[in-house]
């Protein structure tokens, strides 16, 4: 097992099996946000059922998070390192290529919401940027 697969696992506390180690491997692999299709394309052997409780289990446990970029597929990248369990936020906005469907997130941009009325609560919130990646344009 690699030995990055071995630690994020440990230190977010899930079980390592073989489908979630493989799993992980790929998100390592990978710049980029990638979708249960894109995963299913590397690991041929397995099934849709079990990729997609993997990422029901890293998305639970902070290991990845979700973004929705408007294409047809949801997608998930890593978390960074200090995303917590009991507040797993990754509030950073996401850049969506609109010729190769890439999308990467931009972690060290911070999205600031200021003043929104005392009486809402806001659960979830994403700002994704449309355009071409350095390799289209």
């Amino acid at each position: 097992m690699n030995k990055k697969v071995f630690t994020i696992l440990k230190d977010k506390k899930v079980k390592p099996t073989a489908a979630r180690e493989l799993v992980l491997d790929v998100f390592l692999k990978k710049n980029f946000a990638i979708s249960l299709s894109d995963i299913e394309k590397v690991l041929t052997w397995s099934d849709k059922v079990t990729i997609y409780r993997t990422l029901k289990t890293f998305e639970k446990n902070g290991i990845i998070h979700q973004i929705n970029d408007g294409s047809t597929s949801v997608k998930y990248a890593l978390c960074s390192e200090n995303c917590e369990i009991k507040n797993h936020v990754d509030i950073h906005p996401h850049f969506h290529c609109e010729k190769c469907s890439k999308t990467i997130c931009l972690e060290k941009q911070e999205i600031k919401i200021k003043n929104l009325p005392k009486d809402i609560v806001v659960r979830d919130y994403s700002l994704i940027l449309n355009g071409l990646c350095s390799e289209c344009r």
